[in-house]
């Protein structure tokens, strides 16, 4: 089972960007097809352009992420992610004295727990976790690793510049007291 406590899911939420491409897909097609006729559509030409733009760029936002090369993923974390607000649905609901309501709804909670469960989403969910922190991980590594370089030749160009400056003075003083003898 999986700790729902604290949410945890993707920066970039598949299901929906899926939902919102294909909502888009179909008002641009309905426009497509009526734009000119002021009953069925009151956008504009320019407006069209826009709807046709905003659309391409969603798309290639769309392809260019892991979104669908891992459906079951994607399923596992639209779950996870209906099960936090179901969750938070029935807790509003208990504060609000709707307990009808509440049992109602923890009844489909426990359904999407049971389908949660069946899928094996846990384990799909911790996969996905581990290899968003290792990434992350990779990175901060790269930055530490990077800044700890950086500072080794620092402090190394310090140590020479000291040393030559001790040498130096070293130097300065035997040549001065070396010729009051």
């Amino acid at each position: 089972m999986v700790n729902f406590d604290v949410i945890f899911g993707s920066a970039y939420s598949c299901e929906a960007d899926k939902s919102n491409l294909d909502m888009m897909k179909t008002a641009l097609e309905y426009h497509t097809k009526n734009v000119g006729n002021p009953a069925k559509s009151n956008i504009t030409p320019t407006d069209l352009k826009k709807l046709q733009l905003d659309y391409d760029n969603s798309k290639k936002k769309y392809d260019s992420s892991d979104c669908g090369k891992n459906p079951e993923r994607d399923t596992c974390i639209s779950l996870q992610s209906q099960i936090t607000s179901m969750r938070a649905t029935i807790s509003y609901l208990y504060s609000v004295k709707d307990n009808e309501y509440a049992i109602k709804r923890t009844a489909d909670l426990d359904a999407l727990l049971k389908k949660f469960d069946d899928s094996k989403c846990g384990a799909k969910i911790g996969e996905f976790r581990a290899d968003n922190i290792k990434s992350i991980t990779d990175v901060y590594s790269e930055m530490d690793k990077k800044r700890i370089e950086e500072d080794s030749k620092y402090q190394a160009k310090q140590r020479i510049f000291f040393g030559a400056l001790v040498v130096l003075g070293a130097v300065l003083m035997v040549t001065m007291f070396g010729k009051k003898e």
